[in-house]
């Protein structure tokens, strides 16, 4: 047996180890004790069982727990045969369309990200200083020596730090504020600060958000999620959330206790707001905005540059996007998402399937990938 072909069979059965990890992270989710009363809250009519099945076994090949289904529609009281389980997204989906998962995890480098940004075009939030495997850039991407980072940040005022690397839902983010070399909420010194952080992360300014955006609640940079792929030679855009923060929070990720709701294509808001855990809201509990009929008219403009960006990526299949304005109105890329997007997210704002129409032909491709083995599915991308 050849190099190659040993290659070919330890890759695939790292693969095979991976996708078993992660169908049973999915799997274990809803174990939870709030997810299963959020479920058992729904009992599907038989005639919407049926149209499922119907649907999973005609394109996919077999049935599928329903147990997303009742989840996704106990948020809005939408029920749609469409829903795609989290079980077949990350799993699946997203491990075949993003098959090259070196070149996906470069994006997910949020230093890394900027030399992106920056040939695409496209602004990010200004970086006052970077760490990359222990070495330090400045504000004009300048290496630096430990001593020229800590000088360089003693009087910045307010800023954002954040993992470049290996970190989601707004673990180890944190806003600082530097005067005279030191941070104003918790005393710390900048340099025991930059030591904290480790060896790879980003110091960024503390963006404020178009008059659209902030007028909802401005105590944190509320994004944009918007989940793009590639299907054959087109680039498309599912239905956009927003996530927004709440009661003095600086995070907007829901899974640091924000919230988030669903768009139209021209920026209105949805009437409810939604939790991770079921929690509704017609209005924003602090600026007291009720949702319905308010609209960020720019969101078009938003969703054009990330479908922009894609095309500029086509070797990536599937990319969540967190975006938001600047004061101008200019779109601002916060963070690129490959690995472990949060379809649910989507299907519980907006009370439908992420892949519309498109579902019956991306469950057939699904089930054919499925059948066929790691080195053959590099054959096979973007639906073909």
């Amino acid at each position: 047996m050849g190099k190659r072909k040993i290659k070919l069979l330890m890759l695939g059965l790292m693969d095979r180890i991976e996708q078993i990890n992660a169908i049973l992270v999915e799997k274990n989710k809803y174990k939870n004790k709030k997810r299963i009363s959020i479920y058992n809250s729904v009992n599907l009519t038989k005639k919407q069982v049926n149209d499922t099945e119907s649907l999973y076994t005609e394109n996919y090949g077999k049935k599928i727990p329903l147990i997303w289904h009742r989840s996704y529609t106990a948020y809005t009281g939408n029920f749609d045969k469409n829903y795609v389980p989290e079980l077949l997204y990350i799993p699946k989906f997203e491990r075949y369309m993003n098959y090259n998962s070196n070149l996906a995890n470069v994006l997910e480098d949020k230093n890394l990200l900027y030399v992106f940004a920056q040939n695409a075009h496209v602004k990010m939030p200004k970086r006052f200083l970077a760490c990359q495997e222990g070495i330090f850039t400045d504000i004009n991407n300048k290496t630096v020596s430990l001593a020229d980072a800590i000088l360089s940040v003693s009087n910045i005022g307010e800023c954002f730090a954040k993992p470049s690397i290996g970190t989601d839902s707004g673990r180890g983010c944190e806003v600082y504020c530097f005067m005279d070399g030191k941070d104003r909420k918790t005393g710390k010194t900048c340099e025991e600060i930059i030591k904290e952080l480790g060896k790879n992360f980003v110091m960024q300014e503390r963006l404020i958000c178009h008059e659209s955006i902030k007028q909802l609640y401005d105590g944190s940079v509320n994004t944009f999620r918007i989940m793009t792929y590639r299907w054959h030679n087109e680039i498309i855009a599912a239905p956009v959330i927003m996530r927004i923060g709440k009661g003095g929070a600086y995070l907007d990720n829901a899974h640091a206790g924000g919230m988030f709701i669903a768009l139209s294509e021209d920026g209105s808001l949805h009437e409810k707001a939604f939790t991770e855990l079921e929690d509704s809201y017609v209005e924003h509990p602090d600026s007291k905005i009720k949702f319905k009929n308010y609209k960020i008219s720019l969101l078009p403009k938003v969703v054009e540059t990330v479908k922009n960006m894609h095309y500029s990526l086509p070797t990536i299949g599937v990319i969540n996007w967190d975006m938001t304005l600047d004061e101008e109105g200019n779109p601002v890329l916060i963070e690129a998402n490959v690995n472990g997007g949060s379809i649910w997210l989507f299907q519980m704002a907006h009370g439908c399937g992420v892949f519309g129409d498109k579902t019956p032909e991306i469950l057939r491709w699904i089930g054919k990938m499925d059948k066929l083995n790691y080195e053959d599915r590099q054959m096979h991308h973007f639906g073909d």
